[in-house]
């Protein structure tokens, strides 16, 4: 991808551009089996300007993370601030990881994906998806409220989402969404 004239100088659109590449390059091939010379061809950037942003190929696998992660959060929160209160709002959550699992494309997690290569590490991947599912159970367990015991169902919501997103992933079958959330339905009729 060849670099517009004025992304040269506009350092925001740069880094954008690399971590968008980055992205697509981890997630097709995996963080470990990509190497910086083909992120470096799919951003259109030098070395030089990745290590520059952001320090080393560890520095970029925690920013694409990161941003990975931000986005995930406002794309949650923008659904369930859109539904209805209570019960609705857990069901948004799971209609719209539905619709993702449908997506060209779909590889599943890229949290958790990127935590299995950690390999036992505590490294950046590892810490961001502990993270990631404590944003899952925080969120469950505020939306929860009523709930005869909202921290257990709040758990077993995300097993239920990380597990459907998984084998979603695995098996290329995008209609685990709908599974999952009959499989919510009868949780949320035992929580309350």
């Amino acid at each position: 991808m060849p670099v517009k004239a004025g992304e040269r100088l506009d350092p925001e659109a740069t880094r954008a551009r690399i971590l968008k590449a980055a992205a697509e390059v981890f997630g097709r091939r995996g963080i470990h089996a990509a190497g910086m010379n083909e992120i470096v061809e799919a951003a259109g950037a030098s070395k030089l300007t990745i290590y520059k942003n952001f320090g080393s190929k560890e520095g970029l696998v925690e920013a694409v993370l990161t941003d990975r992660t931000q986005r995930v959060r406002a794309w949650h929160n923008e659904a369930v601030d859109a539904a209805p209160a209570g019960r609705e709002q857990i069901l948004a959550v799971f209609e719209l990881i539905a619709t993702w699992y449908a997506e060209a494309g779909f590889r599943g997690c890229a949290m958790m994906n990127a935590a299995t290569e950690d390999r036992g590490q505590d490294g950046a991947p590892r810490r961001l998806a502990q993270d990631h599912l404590r944003f899952y159970r925080q969120l469950f367990e505020r939306l929860l409220t009523g709930a005869r015991n909202p921290e257990v169902t709040a758990r077993q919501l995300v097993v239920v989402l990380e597990g459907a997103t998984l084998i979603s992933a695995v098996d290329q079958d995008p209609g685990l969404g709908t599974e999952a959330r009959v499989i919510v339905e009868i949780l949320l009729d035992a929580a309350f």
